[in-house]
């Protein structure tokens, strides 16, 4: 592959990447169509189906995880707040620099990231956000894997 090829395959894995952090579910789904796409595009028949089995399986596998950690963290009522602080973090930083985007998303948001409440609470509250953060990083793995 060029240099070129190179570039836009992991910009779309960032893509993907992306869509499992702000979709969750559906975003979830969608990456493992895109992914699918990259398979397709790379491997003929049977190579495509050695690489699509673990794809689909690993993908399911993380929708289930998502559906289950999103259930269990929806029952603390403290979800809301901090996935809306955590996003807005996010892309203030995605386009200012790290420190000019933790003081404008003080000023404009002023949402706490540590809410006052049990410490169970507070890491079931989290775990959406950790789990999305790991799928999307297998993803942009499993991708360099694929196209490797």
């Amino acid at each position: 592959m060029g240099f070129i090829q190179l570039v836009l395959l992991e910009g779309i894995l960032l893509i993907c990447a992306g869509m499992i952090f702000f979709g969750g579910i559906w975003g979830t789904f969608a990456a493992i169509v895109a992914l699918s796409g990259i398979n397709l595009l790379a491997y003929d028949a049977p190579q495509f189906w050695y690489w699509e089995i673990p794809l689909i399986v690993g993908g399911l596998l993380g929708i289930l995880l998502l559906f289950t950690v999103g259930k269990r963290a929806n029952k603390t009522q403290i979800v809301g707040g901090l996935v809306g602080g955590l996003t807005s973090l996010v892309m203030f930083g995605a386009f200012a620099t790290p420190i000019i985007a933790i003081l404008l998303w003080a000023l404009v948001f002023g949402t706490g990231l540590i809410p006052k409440s049990k410490k169970s609470q507070v890491l079931w509250s989290f775990a959406p956000t950790i789990l999305r953060i790991m799928l999307g990083i297998c993803g942009i793995i499993y991708g360099n894997i694929l196209t490797a």
